[in-house]
């Protein structure tokens, strides 16, 4: 698991507890586009090993190119990136450090499933939580056999509150 979402990181160390070295793989200065080149690397280090990559829409975006590299070298990863169209954990610190409301737009209007098939990585946007369900069911049992890289584009609601 590499995750690049500092808002749901408590709930991925929850239901994922790293059981192994390098099982749970974050970042820890703050920086954005983490996520998506660490889990090509790992799983081209590793390329019997399953790996997740759990990130936000604003960070995936900051490390995007990462998927032609996936893509065109065989990179069985799965990329789980959970959109709500800004950078929410942004807005919150903003919003906590009085600053009032942050300075930078929302993207609503960017799909990073379009994005990562025009780096020829495959994706899905899924907007239910049945259809996610489904298609984990779908490829996490073969995950570590993969040789194509599978970007999910998970349509999630912004964050009202963060606390770092």
């Amino acid at each position: 698991m590499v995750e690049e979402t500092p808002s749901s990181r408590p709930d991925l160390h929850r239901l994922m507890p790293a059981r192994r070295p390098l099982g749970f793989l974050s970042a820890a200065m703050g920086g954005l586009g983490f996520a998506l080149p660490a889990a090509v690397g790992l799983r081209m280090a590793a390329p019997s090993r399953p790996v997740v990559a759990v990130t936000g829409d604003g960070s995936a975006i900051y490390g995007i190119q990462a998927l032609w590299s996936a893509a065109h070298y065989g990179v069985g990863a799965l990329f789980v990136v959970l959109a709500n169209g800004r950078y929410a954990v942004m807005d919150r610190l903003a919003e906590k450090s009085g600053a009032g409301k942050a300075p930078w737009p929302v993207f609503t209007e960017v799909s990073l499933s379009a994005t990562a098939r025009s780096f020829g990585c495959p994706a899905t946007r899924v907007d239910s939580y049945d259809d996610l369900v489904a298609v984990l069911d779908e490829i996490v049992p073969d995950l570590g056999s993969r040789t194509e890289p599978l970007l999910l584009e998970v349509t999630v609601i912004p964050d009202t509150e963060f606390h770092p």
